[in-house]
């Protein structure tokens, strides 16, 4: 090994590769091993290698034939500045899912002025890229293995998922992002008086639940609960960014969907943004109006602005006579900032509120559409989780533990209103999570006694940081707020 590196490091030959292939290769590993969750389809695997590794085979096989052709002399300079810029504009996209211009023009300035002076020992620096490969390849090796292979799928059987309708009406499921409870609003981080929009929404007849919350802080964590009936306590933490295939069971074939669909119902999925469909996820739903060419690649971009009230208006005139269920996931009024700092507070907050009262019209027009065209569907309003108000950006939870309880009720106090038939009502208090809307509901549509699910309405938050890591409970089944440390 050692004389054939050698060989390499004297010989004169330029290999297209190296600068291409090696550095390629290194950038994916680093992608999916810290991004796995938002890139794990083939789909996006294969853009990836055309991206990141074909195109710059391409331009530098080009690029060589010209040099070899014109300029021989120069070929060391082409390779260090090829290897060098086109690893800079890789990393910058994969890291930041944009190029910073101003640091990428520094790399070509600094790339092509050391290339006078150090062009010959570019090799040195390829083996140097061979190297972190194999580094970066051990490690996602072993993140796949531990957090992907030996992981154990959290999601049993439900007891619901053999029940019964005997009432079928169409079910309108609204879910606007971050759109707080009264609780949390009248608390002092928010200080909101949303009394108008309670009083036009119960005019319509919906009735509240100001002490609803999710079981979870993020939009994945919160409806992977909602959708399975089921606590998942972030798998322990087996992924640090995300919950593992979370959009996966999401839109795809996940208790609620395959209970609907097994007592007759369509399933419809409307979506504003991309954010559930990021890693191509399979979708169980019947409709889903964003397709697969909507999606970004290689790198995901939740970004889409979709018409969603026109989508939703021509969907619903044109379904059949079958019964019907939407979810309709609206990311607004949202948080605030993922990245925000202590300054800016009371600009996020300012913003946030902006964005809710935005959004409060935008809800009160959806329900009169659907009363016009549906007087006896159940419209049910449940946002996922808070608008973080009160902390310096929407991360910082998940570092330190909180024990204020307004703080608690910022990131799980969550809008509830439900419109149904009037023998609903007697069901409608044991729907205090979002872990309990769907097997309540069930019950409902069942005609079963309504009682309180043998659920754990519990609320709980991971810490992924220092000595104080781990999943703790926030709010106890009965909606306490608490601090206690699961054991591991």
């Amino acid at each position: 090994m050692k004389e054939r590196l050698l060989e390499y490091l004297k010989s004169d030959r330029h290999l297209w590769w190296s600068v291409t292939v090696i550095p390629g290769i290194y950038c994916i590993l680093y992608l999916y091993t810290n991004n796995f969750t938002l890139v794990n389809s083939w789909y996006q695997l294969m853009w990836c290698v055309l991206v990141f590794i074909a195109l710059p085979v391409a331009e530098i096989l080009v690029l060589d034939f010209i040099f070899k052709k014109w300029l021989p002399r120069w070929r060391p300079h082409l390779y260090w500045c090829y290897l060098l810029i086109n690893f800079a504009l890789i990393l910058s996209f994969i890291v930041f899912g944009y190029w910073r211009y101003k640091g990428l023009a520094l790399v070509i300035v600094a790339s092509i002025i050391s290339s006078f002076f150090i062009a010959k020992h570019y090799k040195k620096l390829v083996l140097l890229f061979a190297l972190m490969c194999v580094v970066a390849a051990y490690q996602f090796v072993h993140f796949y293995v531990e957090r992907v292979v030996y992981r154990e799928d959290w999601v049993d059987t439900t007891v619901f998922e053999n029940i019964e309708f005997k009432k079928h009406p169409n079910i309108y499921l609204i879910q606007p992002d971050g759109f707080v409870n009264k609780q949390a609003a009248q608390s002092s981080f928010y200080d909101l008086d949303l009394s108008a929009f309670y009083s036009r929404m119960e005019a319509l007849g919906f009735a509240f639940n100001h002490e609803y919350r999710s079981n979870y802080p993020s939009t994945l964590t919160s409806n992977s609960a909602l959708f399975t009936g089921q606590q998942h306590l972030f798998e322990n933490g087996n992924m640090e960014s995300e919950l593992y295939g979370a959009r996966d069971l999401i839109v795809g074939n996940n208790p609620v969907i395959s209970t609907l669909k097994r007592n007759g119902y369509r399933t419809n999925l409307i979506l504003q943004h991309s954010y559930l469909m990021l890693n191509f996820p399979e979708v169980a739903y019947d409709y889903v109006n964003v397709s697969e060419s909507d999606l970004s690649v290689p790198l995901p971009d939740y970004w889409l602005d979709a018409d969603y009230m026109q989508d939703f208006k021509d969907r619903m005139n044109a379904v059949d006579d079958r019964p019907q269920f939407f979810f309709l996931e609206i990311l607004e009024p949202g948080h605030i900032p993922n990245n925000g700092i202590a300054a800016d507070s009371e600009k996020y907050t300012a913003d946030y509120k902006s964005q809710l009262l935005s959004v409060t019209e935008k809800l009160i027009h959806l329900v009169n559409f659907i009363e016009e065209k549906d007087p006896d569907g159940i419209i049910i309003i449940a946002a996922d989780h808070g608008g973080y108000v009160g902390f310096e950006n929407s991360l910082e939870p998940y570092h330190t533990v909180i024990e204020d309880p307004d703080l608690k009720r910022s990131i799980y106090g969550s809008l509830f209103a439900i419109k149904a038939k009037n023998d609903f009502y007697r069901y409608g208090p044991h729907i205090k999570t979002s872990i309990t809307v769907f097997p309540v509901l069930f019950q409902y549509l069942a005609q079963q006694p309504p009682i309180d699910p043998e659920l754990d309405n519990s609320s709980y938050m991971f810490i992924k940081n220092g000595s104080e890591r781990g999943v703790y409970q926030y709010f106890d089944p009965n909606g306490l707020p608490i601090t206690e440390r699961l054991d591991p």
